[in-house]
């Protein structure tokens, strides 16, 4: 287990296994990515927080992975060009009048302006991450976006290029209709056992207070509000709420 995977097992227990998967799909910086990589699970199961943390110590440059929110970017356009920022290092800022690094009002202007970044600048061999949460709202983008992007890293010239999809919904409700493309890798996140719940609210413990109380009362609350509420965030609240 690399120092990352150490570093993110200690701060995500009860991943294990998720985090396992995800550090052997990346491998080494010039490794082949794989295309797609379908994240999928219930809410609050720790998916875009552990990627998120993964990627930020993975590319410590912060140029070869792009996390888009696909509530902010609810076009296409957003979606090409924060992609691009990210992967160029580009900041819009007062001195660039705010600009991004290329206008790309369609899948062809974004094909292209990848091409230009990554195969003329020879950075082809480098993966380069393009990582996209709540992917579920792609479905209502037009009917050849999330297929295009299954197929990236075909579509401009061979690019190591990997589309990492965030999703609460599976990938049966997920496919495109009319195929088009290969189904991605998967990588499930269940709900929290009670243990894990345990580990992870221990976090939580303030440091005034004995561990063994507080996790004693959080083993209360749990088999309370269990049946009826199985989300980490909601008992976490609950917890925060009624400990004294």
């Amino acid at each position: 287990m690399s120092t990352i995977g150490e570093r993110l097992l200690t701060k995500f227990p009860g991943r294990n296994d998720q985090i396992e998967q995800l550090l052997s799909l990346l491998g080494e910086p010039e490794d082949p990515a794989p295309p797609c990589v379908f994240v999928y699970g219930p809410s609050a199961t720790g998916k875009t927080a552990i990627i998120r943390d993964l990627f930020n110590e993975y590319d410590t440059s912060g140029d070869h992975y792009a996390y888009i929110n696909s509530v902010e970017c609810f076009t296409p356009r957003l979606l090409f060009e924060r992609t691009l920022n990210a992967w160029s290092g580009h900041v819009p800022s007062a001195d660039n009048r705010f600009s991004n690094y290329a206008r790309c009002d369609n899948l062809v202007d974004f094909v292209n302006s990848v091409r230009d970044l990554l195969v003329t600048s020879g950075k082809q061999h480098e993966a380069h991450y393009m990582v996209i949460d709540q992917a579920e709202r792609l479905r209502d983008r037009g009917p050849m976006l999330l297929t295009s992007l299954l197929r990236l890293s075909e579509l401009t010239g061979g690019a190591n290029i990997s589309v990492i999809l965030i999703s609460n919904v599976v990938w049966d409700k997920f496919r495109p209709r009319h195929g088009g493309a290969a189904d991605p890798l998967s990588i499930f996140f269940p709900y929290y056992t009670k243990q894990q719940i345990l580990l992870v609210l221990a976090k939580d413990c303030p440091l005034d207070e004995p561990q063994s109380f507080f996790l004693t009362f959080v083993d209360a609350v749990y088999e309370v509000f269990h049946r009826n509420c199985v989300d980490l965030n909601e008992l976490r609240h609950l917890v925060a709420m009624l400990y004294p």
